[in-house]
């Protein structure tokens, strides 16, 4: 895991993280490793993955473009977190088997 962040180095991060994330386009998705590197911080993908948990469920963040290097969901299966992400996903046009996204149809 990296390593901590400085207050001053987080509130960095936590900007750049949700600046590219507000720019993911509708049907894309993004790893969190890769969304870190990005953010300008590449050893942080576990941080940008507790950042997208904790964000309030009202935000107009697209935080369901957000899947891991798999191509996967990472919440458990029939959670209530995943089943808001497939969704979401689905409704841009993911075709997700199990937690593998498989296809964008309208790709």
């Amino acid at each position: 895991m990296g390593k901590a962040l400085t207050n001053q180095a987080m509130a960095l991060f936590k900007s750049q993280v949700f600046l590219f994330l507000s720019e993911i386009p509708r049907g894309e998705c993004i790893a969190y490793g890769e969304l870190a590197k990005k953010a300008g911080f590449p050893s942080h993908a576990r941080q940008v993955g507790s950042l997208m948990k904790n964000l309030p469920k009202d935000t107009k963040l697209p935080w369901h473009r957000v899947v891991n290097a798999q191509q996967r969901i990472s919440f458990a299966e029939n959670t209530d977190a995943y089943l808001r992400q497939k969704t979401r996903l689905e409704q841009e046009g993911w075709v997700i088997v199990g937690t593998k996204l498989v296809l964008n149809e309208n790709s």
